[in-house]
Order: C-alpha cells, then sequence, then structure tokens
C-alpha cells in the first residue's frame, strides 16, 4: 500500500506528535479509522482507485461538492505503529484550490462525545464548519502542514447513517 500511499506510517507518525502536543492523549481515542488520500486531477483518482482494487474494496461512491468521493475498506487493514487504519478515503482535486496528490489528513474516532471532547480541549484552536455534516459530524486540527479530523462515530456508522438519510 506504501508504493500506491505513500508513506502513511510516517504521516500518522508525525500526527501522533501534533496530538502530543496539544495535549490529545491517544486514549481519548478508540482508533484511527480513516486515511484520507487527495488525488491532484481526475485522472490521477481513476489511476489511484484502479491500483487500490487489490488491496481494498469500494464501499461507497458519491459525488459531493461536484468531485468524487470513494470510501475503501483495506484488506488488510493499514498497519502505522499501534494503529489498525480500516477506511481510505480517496478524494478527487477539489475545483476551489490546490490540490495534492498524496495523504490529506486522518480521522480518529474519539473516547467522548464531540461537544465533551471539544470542552476538555477547549484551548485548542480546532475547526468546527464540519460540524454541521448530518452523518458525519468531525472538527479538524490543522497545524505544522498536518491535518487531523476527530469524530464520534467510526465510518461504518457513519456510511450506515448516509444511506438511511439517502433513502428518505
Amino acid at each position: 500500500m506504501t508504493e500506491i500511499l505513500g508513506d502513511y506510517v510516517t504521516f500518522i507518525a508525525d500526527v501522533e506528535r501534533v496530538l502530543e502536543a496539544c495535549g490529545i492523549a491517544v486514549d481519548e481515542l478508540t482508533q484511527c479509522d480513516m486515511l484520507n488520500y487527495e488525488c491532484s486531477t481526475n485522472e490521477r483518482y481513476d489511476e489511484v482507485k484502479k491500483a487500490l482494487e487489490g488491496s481494498a474494496r469500494i464501499l461507497n461512491e458519491t459525488k459531493h461538492g461536484g468531485r468524487l468521493i470513494a470510501i475503501l475498506q483495506a484488506e488488510p487493514r493499514l498497519i502505522a505503529g499501534d494503529w489498525r487504519v480500516p477506511y481510505i478515503e480517496l478524494l478527487q482535486p477539489k475545483p476551489t484550490r490546490e490540490n495534492i496528490d498524496g495523504i490529506d489528513s486522518v480521522f480518529f474516532v474519539t473516547t467522548l462525545a464531540l461537544p465533551e471532547f471539544l470542552k476538555r480541549h477547549a484551548d485548542v484552536d480546532f475547526e468546527t464548519k464540519g460540524l454541521a455534516n448530518k452523518a458525519n459530524p468531525y472538527v479538524e486540527l490543522k497545524t505544522d502542514g498536518i491535518a487531523v479530523k476527530f469524530h464520534d462515530r467510526h465510518m461504518g456508522a457513519v456510511l450506515e447513517i448516509e444511506r438511511m438519510l439517502e433513502s428518505n
């Protein structure tokens, strides 16, 4: 997977250093459940999706904000330190910004409900626009070129909630 996604092990180790510096303890997190990979072109998205077919299966692919976003289940899970990451989010480029071709961020599931997690870490400057997401409310921490997102539902539950919302 490293040949497709890049050095996710080092990325997650860097994330752990950011968490420590912000006072977020690993035991406040149940899992690192998703690695987000952003593509620089739509053609690159197709390439990466095809390359991942042998070691991940697509659970969902939807258009959101004018671009395709696929959620894949890694088989086997990605191993990075003590974490076993089950999901990969693959994103087409966002038309409104300069896009990278690589790992954009990771998601962690919090042991506390998000409001409690935010209260506990009131001194951390989280971006909160993700709280408006009905299926997957989240907050984001950006620092030192690293983005970390926190939600209190694992991605499997989020996919089920999205399916229910779509069917209503």
